[in-house]
């Protein structure tokens, strides 16, 4: 808790003496939810909870949809060890994460459910992307990063790369977390978009929409759809 101190002219018993009040405020956290897949999958944890401690202790406030630990070699019960608080339903985490990671896509009524401008994140393929999904997507004014988008200097997408390089699930879960760790850890602190793209600007390729706009050259062109202009680490974004 942060405190202010006031001092009042205590004129009434004595014009020597005042009289000190301290005001308590809370201290503001920044609220990150991690959704559960609609297909529970060995390697499609996200964030590791070793990942979402860090996280917790950086005062991100962390919310878990109940279920989410069902991936091997996770449970529920690691999250809990590490500080998350748990909800049900994917509306309850909607209303109280600013920013809300999946692995697969979001589905349309989940989209539906999500507050105005809220950041949505997942390891989502361009081509699963249709013309409805974006128009479901700028609807909410929401911003929309997929991952899948990011590629190495070769062009193959970072997240198939990962998978590649590592032999197991877990070491896949393990090598996938440490990846997106600093992305998150850049998302859960910086209120706008043009904040973390300044603080982390290799998330500017994986920026599918925001604030109402299509912002990937690729989809739009395959879509047929006007892609927004100017959307850069220094640009005037909300």
């Amino acid at each position: 808790m942060s405190s202010l101190h006031l001092v009042f002219d205590d004129s009434l018993h004595s014009q020597t003496q005042a009289q000190e009040a301290t005001i308590e405020f809370p201290v503001r956290k920044e609220t990150l939810a991690l959704v559960k897949p609609e297909i529970p999958l060995p390697d499609s944890c996200f964030l590791t909870p070793n990942a979402v401690k860090s996280l917790v202790e950086q005062q991100v406030q962390v919310f878990v949809q109940h279920g989410f630990g069902n991936h091997n070699p996770y449970s529920d019960a690691d999250y809990a060890e590490a500080g998350v608080e748990f909800a049900g339903l994917y509306a309850d985490l909607a209303m109280l994460g600013r920013t809300l990671l999946k692995y697969d896509a979001f589905t349309f009524d989940q989209l539906a459910l999500s507050k105005p401008r809220q950041t949505l994140v997942s390891v989502l393929s361009p081509e699963e992307v249709s013309r409805e999904y974006v128009e479901a997507v700028n609807e909410r004014k929401a911003t929309m990063l997929c991952l899948d988008l990011l590629a190495d200097l070769q062009g193959i997408p970072s997240v198939e790369r990962i998978r590649k390089e590592t032999l197991s699930d877990a070491g896949f879960q393990i090598a996938l977390s440490n990846y997106l760790l600093p992305i998150v850890e850049t998302l859960a602190h910086s209120p706008k978009l043009s904040m973390a793209l300044r603080r982390c600007p290799e998330i500017l390729p994986c920026v599918l929409c925001h604030d109402g706009a299509l912002c990937n050259s690729e989809v739009a062109g395959r879509l047929h759809m006007p892609c927004a202009d100017g959307l850069a680490p220094d640009s005037n974004l909300n």
